[in-house]
């Protein structure tokens, strides 16, 4: 029988892990758990300011066109859409905020994390401790959608891509979680989730939460 798993995260994201997970056998019921809404910029960003991601949202909100400049990611998926809206100095961090705030390079330019109104980690607070201009641009913000259009105890399991989703998904009534199966992009997203089989994949990216459903339970 084919699994079916709740694919939570944001559009349009959502429709290509929902591809993703067809790939791998999977069944898909795109139901996310947030939204997104723009927010009108409150400052003028720098032409020449490095500028850091750490989510493709922020990539497609930002309101910049493409350039030379440095950019940095913190992972594959947001640098692939930077590339994409024509940015051509691109370096990612692999998933890990940490690992970003020690790869960039010296520079007395002003440094400008794009990102949601929600963040996990302290960029821009360990940049100022290393002695970098660094502020923090909002351009987006992420709401809770409370309203799932689907019978849960229908599917399966459900894929987790953002601590915030993982926390929309603990409101349900503990009678609709015990029978999932929780593919979970990172420890920090499994953290708040109980009365669930959790699985963690090794690394935050999509090829490695959908290997984490393949491995055999320990």
């Amino acid at each position: 029988m084919t699994t079916k798993i709740w694919v939570t995260r944001t559009e349009p994201a959502a429709t290509l892990s929902a591809e993703a997970w067809t790939k791998a056998g999977f069944y898909p019921i795109v139901a996310p758990l947030l939204s997104v809404e723009k927010l009108d910029s409150k400052s003028i960003i720098p032409d020449d300011a490095t500028l850091i991601f750490t989510s493709a949202n922020g990539v497609r909100h930002c309101g910049l066109i493409g350039d030379d400049r440095q950019v940095y990611c913190v992972g594959d998926a947001t640098a692939l859409m930077a590339k994409a809206l024509g940015f051509t100095s691109v370096t990612s961090a692999d998933g890990d905020w940490k690992k970003l705030t020690n790869i960039i390079a010296k520079t007395s330019d002003p440094i400008v994390h794009i990102s949601g109104s929600i963040v996990r980690g302290q960029i821009v607070d360990t940049l100022r401790a290393q002695g970098f201009d660094a502020r923090r641009e909002i351009v987006y913000q992420t709401r809770a959608v409370t309203s799932w259009p689907m019978d849960v105890n229908q599917i399966d399991a459900v894929a987790l891509y953002s601590p915030m989703a993982a926390d929309i998904l603990m409101a349900l009534p503990p009678r609709y979680l015990g029978h999932l199966t929780a593919y979970c992009l990172s420890e920090n997203i499994a953290a708040p989730l109980s009365g669930m089989t959790i699985r963690i994949a090794h690394a935050p990216n999509e090829r490695a939460l959908i290997a984490c459903s393949e491995t055999p339970e320990p």
